[in-house]
């Protein structure tokens, strides 16, 4: 009789072992497609290895903060902010700086629309080294001469108008622009404005223009590095309007929880099979 329960024993710790060693480790882990999609990265033109808190291409909406969704046009990456297409120029994890550039600036000081720059508040802002400046449009004829500034001739939607620029004191304009029709106000940097002010002229500006301008976004970061540090995707879930952090087993809200190793399973094995030979001893 004690050798049936020691063979039981034997048989049922084997048992466990051989069905721990066959078990799929994703019966421990799940992959989760959120976790697998969201470890993919967007890559356009000189643009790579872009993460959260972006989505885009290959990076489905659930994998980056809403309103931050990259598009690759022709190799070119973009971003629509509020109607407006910028070209982005540069993305900077560790300061957390988007650059950008309008896309309707690109070629032409007249665009078809006049539009001014928009941001998100509270998640995309404006860097301390961006400086707002203002074009006008359907201005009078005979601009006054003044330092820092100059007229130039558009044709917005086959109409025929006049633009002015001026980035000094506008105390002496204030008659003279207030006969313009529209006017738009797009950020540059210092640099750029400083190159603009040197030699006022459409060149010049629209050349500003086209270096761009930075935006510093603020999209639950520190959270983010605490769940990467956890071994997790970090991302955004529509459903609670919140961050999220993406596991093997499924979302978290800041941090993955380690699955159980190999070496405490086989320890629970082994505790297990203690116990079956204590009660058999005892029995």
């Amino acid at each position: 009789m004690e050798m049936q329960h020691h063979l039981f024993a034997t048989r049922f710790i084997i048992f466990l072992i051989i069905t721990f060693v066959h078990v799929p480790s994703s019966a421990f882990a799940n992959d989760d497609e959120r976790y697998v999609n969201c470890g993919n990265l967007f890559d356009c033109g000189d643009i790579k290895g872009v993460g959260y808190p972006f989505s885009g291409s290959n990076r489905p909406d659930y994998c980056g903060y809403p309103g931050l969704k990259l598009e690759c046009s022709d190799q070119d990456p973009e971003i629509t902010i509020q109607k407006l297409t910028y070209k982005v120029l540069g993305i900077d994890n560790q300061s957390r700086n988007l650059s950008v550039a309008r896309k309707d600036y690109a070629e032409n000081i007249c665009p078809t629309l006049l539009l001014n720059t928009t941001w998100i508040p509270n998640l995309l802002n404006y860097t301390s080294d961006d400086r707002n400046i203002t074009i006008y449009y359907g201005c009078l004829a005979g601009a006054p001469s003044f330092a820092n500034s100059f007229q130039f001739p558009c044709t917005i939607n086959t109409t025929a108008m006049t633009g002015y620029f001026t980035a000094g004191s506008t105390s002496n304009l204030i008659s003279y622009l207030a006969s313009c029709k529209d006017n738009v106000e797009v950020p540059v940097r210092q640099s750029a404005l400083e190159k603009i002010l040197s030699t006022p002229t459409e060149t010049q500006l629209l050349g500003g223009l086209k270096e761009g301008f930075d935006f510093v976004w603020s999209a639950d970061d520190s959270l983010c590095e605490t769940c990467n540090s956890s071994g997790g995707q970090c991302g955004y879930s529509q459903t609670t309007a919140a961050f999220s952090c993406y596991c093997k087993d499924g979302p978290r809200e800041s941090s993955c929880q380690q699955s159980p190793s190999m070496s405490s399973c086989l320890l629970l094995l082994f505790s297990a099979g203690v116990t079956l030979e204590v009660n058999r001893k005892t029995a």
